[in-house]
């Protein structure tokens, strides 16, 4: 496998493979195809032509950029409004400013788009403990910097993560292990520059550095989508591999109705004793006047034409922009169909405004079901990833949070799903009727713990339903 942008280099590989891990099943022809449509850089937008000088050509399709919209809108669907709770009160106000302030859900938001993209991603926590102060952050990396090292079918255990630094002012490769020792995990880092080995001390990196924390430090993103290309890998499937062949037709769809408006535009024919001519050019021949700077648009009838000299004449072919339209739409209904949305989603002759979560429930079943099934698919790994920030956060960074800190949960904005503003009516109800306890709406809509929940709204007090 050679060393390009989408492999690991040659020295990380064998740092790797020294110390007794196997490489997984490569994938870097699949990520790298992925990665194309992503940005809409594949060699299928590269039209190739013969010209009237013999010589070959080409031209650029045009593009939608349909692979990117469908990562995008899974992005938005999943990670938007999202947040995290434990049951543990003061680490649950101290994730809440950490999430605030670094805008972590933001950047996991990022990660999910390039992940369903590329059909792997992860995020991992990084560490800078100066003397002066220690402070955790969670950095992301798309599919051609992971390399998981220890993984099974209930997932990925250790994990590597290989990036481009600049040391001395040149590139240098630098490798990060996320492995378990003695219980708990540890980050070991490794630089080369040039292929070769630099000390990191003398970087100011700690090699070997415990996080004493024994919940995973990392966690990789992937859609819900088993992967038939390649067994037993720990690698994900883009979400749009199935799709390819509807956005090619999108696409191709999209270029013609440029061309056909593009070439089927009205053009007049003029003959001479309309057009005015005036002397220019050195060899002082006289030359039609153009019509503006605009493009030409206008035409001299040549004698022995068909077309009465005397008069102008209109040109103005019938377009087909019609047919061409319907096969855009079967393109953009097979889109959201392969990729999960629903044949419905992209539809473009969709009446416009926004629809109700009731209305999407009774409208789209299929999307409901996928993003409740890419939410199982990320909640789990982020939610330990959480965990240990939390944990590291009290040990490295003196957080004022509760040792052995309950698990953190991923709260999901699921108003897309289920109508949030109905279930909200509907507790309020029952807690005016006495069925729950007033704390219960604070903990499900709000994501305080019981203890915040109960301390802001105690039994005694009164609830407005706004009947």
């Amino acid at each position: 496998m050679a060393d390009n942008e989408f492999s690991i280099p040659a020295c990380a590989r064998d740092e790797i493979r020294r110390r007794g891990y196997a490489l997984p099943p490569d994938m870097s022809g699949h990520i790298e195809r992925w990665y194309g449509w992503y940005t809409g850089d594949c060699d299928w937008y590269e039209e190739r032509y013969a010209g009237v000088d013999g010589r070959a050509h080409k031209r650029r399709k045009l593009s939608l950029r349909p692979a990117r919209r469908v990562c995008r809108e899974w992005a938005s669907l999943i990670a938007n409004e999202m947040g995290a709770r434990t049951d543990s009160p003061r680490a649950n106000e101290w994730l809440r400013r950490y999430c605030e302030g670094t805008g972590l859900f933001t950047l996991f938001q990022r990660g999910v788009e390039r992940a369903f993209a590329m059909g792997t991603g992860a995020m991992a926590l990084w560490f800078d403990v100066r003397d002066e102060g220690a402070a955790i952050r969670v950095r992301r990396y798309d599919a051609k910097m992971v390399l998981p090292l220890t993984w099974d079918e209930d997932g990925t255990t250790e994990c590597a993560f290989c990036t481009r630094v600049t040391v001395g002012g040149k590139q240098a490769v630098q490798l990060q292990m996320h492995v378990l020792d003695g219980g708990t995990y540890h980050v070991v880092t490794k630089v080369w520059r040039d292929g070769r080995e630099l000390a990191p001390e003398a970087l100011g990196i700690i090699e070997d550095f415990d996080t004493a924390c024994e919940t995973p430090t990392f966690c990789l993103l992937s859609p819900a989508i088993d992967n038939a290309l390649q067994d037993t890998s720990p690698y994900g499937v883009s979400v749009f591999e199935d799709a390819v062949g509807a956005m090619k037709v999108l696409d191709t769809a999209w270029t013609a109705l440029y061309d056909e408006t593009d070439l089927m535009r009205a053009v007049l024919m003029l003959p001479d004793s309309m057009i005015d001519l005036r002397q220019a050019g050195p060899d002082g021949k006289m030359r039609a006047v153009p019509f503006g700077d605009q493009e030409q648009r206008l035409y001299r009838i040549t004698s022995g034409s068909t077309i009465d000299e005397g008069k102008p004449y209109a040109f103005a072919p019938a377009m087909r922009t019609s047919s061409i339209y319907e096969t855009y739409a079967a393109a953009c209904a097979a889109l959201g169909d392969e990729c999960g949305f629903g044949s419905q989603y992209f539809q473009p002759d969709k009446a416009g405004g926004l629809k109700t979560a009731t209305e999407v429930s009774a409208d789209n079943s299929a999307l409901m079901r996928n993003i409740r099934n890419h939410e199982n698919a990320l909640g789990k790994g982020l939610g330990r990833l959480l965990t240990s920030l939390v944990e590291c956060a009290r040990i490295h960074c003196g957080a004022d949070v509760e040792e052995g800190a309950q698990p953190v949960e991923v709260v999901w904005d699921d108003s897309i799903i289920t109508d949030t503003q109905a279930e909200k009516q509907q507790m309020l109800a029952e807690i005016a009727a006495g069925v729950v306890p007033k704390w219960m709406y604070l903990s499900t809509f709000y994501g305080k713990s019981e203890d915040e929940a109960r301390l802001l709204m105690p039994e005694q007090s009164v609830i407005d339903l706004g009947f």
